[in-house]
């Protein structure tokens, strides 16, 4: 699993081809997003030096919050290849590949610039591993997967809302 994700990240399409094939790739890509999703708020915390700080309910939520970004950005982005493009694939598909991309968003860990750095290596990874998932052409792949981050952006804050109302109640 970590094998195939570090391949993914360095853009080998064979690490998609593999987790295209695998029965098990959409329970690791589960697992990757949580593992990174745990180091990267402990990461975060040991960087500016508030391990003290630590909140097993803010762990715990930063996971689902991970998870769920990581289903919303593939089902969106299979959506919009599939509608827009005529991808005939399955959702489980990319959502096994897009599971080998997260490694790059560690960098988040240092903030600023290398978050950036991060998050746009990521995005490039997901370009790739939607291509090769869809067969679709690399701007009609980029397309698929700038609308699905999109998707996640815009779910993701608007079911922080109720959190954040609650967080400030109690």
């Amino acid at each position: 699993m970590l094998n195939r994700a570090v391949r993914a990240v360095m853009l080998d399409r064979r690490a998609f081809t593999e987790a295209f094939f695998d029965d098990d790739a959409m329970a690791d890509g589960a697992v990757l997003v949580s593992l990174v999703g745990v180091i990267t708020y402990l990461g975060i915390l040991l960087w500016v030096g508030q391990l003290g700080a630590f909140s097993f309910f803010d762990l715990i939520r930063l996971v689902i919050g991970e998870v769920a970004s990581w289903l919303i950005l593939g089902f969106a982005t299979w959506f919009a290849a599939s509608r827009l493009f005529g991808s005939t694939n399955r959702p489980q598909t990319l959502l096994a590949m897009h599971g080998l991309a997260v490694l790059p968003l560690i960098l988040s860990v240092f903030g600023g610039l290398f978050a950036v750095i991060g998050l746009i290596w990521y995005l490039v990874i997901l370009v790739v591993a939607t291509q090769e998932g869809t067969e679709l052409e690399i701007r009609n792949a980029a397309v698929s997967v700038l609308i699905g981050f999109a998707a996640a952006v815009v779910i993701r804050t608007l079911l922080g809302v109720p959190f954040i109302a609650f967080g400030a109640i109690f």
